[in-house]
């Protein structure tokens, strides 16, 4: 008896919604609520301007069945020169003002956008994505 009880409720739980099959933002809402889980940056371009610190060329792919705008990020920077050579010695977080597509990879912020003050012996050793605005109809 106890055997036929665990396998209808395994039967019951593997059954599908169709209200969520058709929509993709509530078919996996993981996509809602993490969306650093589906947005990566493979590639930037960085440099110092007056003690201004400018990310451009950011490339960022997007995994999700969904569109993102506004990515907060949060840069790492290390020390190219010093005794503390190679070291993370410095974070900031900013906005990155982009819209992403749903399932694409591309090339953004070709003008470039601040992201705080820098310093010229600086670099950029990690871009980490915080969060995003998903956009749902």
């Amino acid at each position: 008896m106890l055997l036929v009880l665990l396998f209808s409720f395994s039967l019951l739980s593997y059954a599908e919604d169709t209200s969520e099959a058709e929509n993709p933002a509530s078919y996996d809402s993981n996509q809602i609520t993490h969306p650093e889980w589906f947005i990566k940056i493979t590639d930037w371009s960085y440099f110092t301007a007056a003690r201004v610190a400018m990310l451009s060329s950011v490339k960022i792919e997007n995994t999700a069945a969904i569109p993102y705008k506004d990515i907060k990020v949060k840069l790492l920077f290390y020390n190219s020169s010093g005794p503390a050579v190679g070291q993370t010695i410095a974070t900031t977080q900013g906005v990155l003002p982009v819209t992403v597509p749903p399932k694409s990879t591309g090339i953004y912020l070709k003008g470039g956008t601040t992201m705080g003050a820098g310093n010229q012996g600086y670099r950029v050793s990690d871009i980490q994505v915080l969060s995003a605005t998903p956009i749902v109809d």
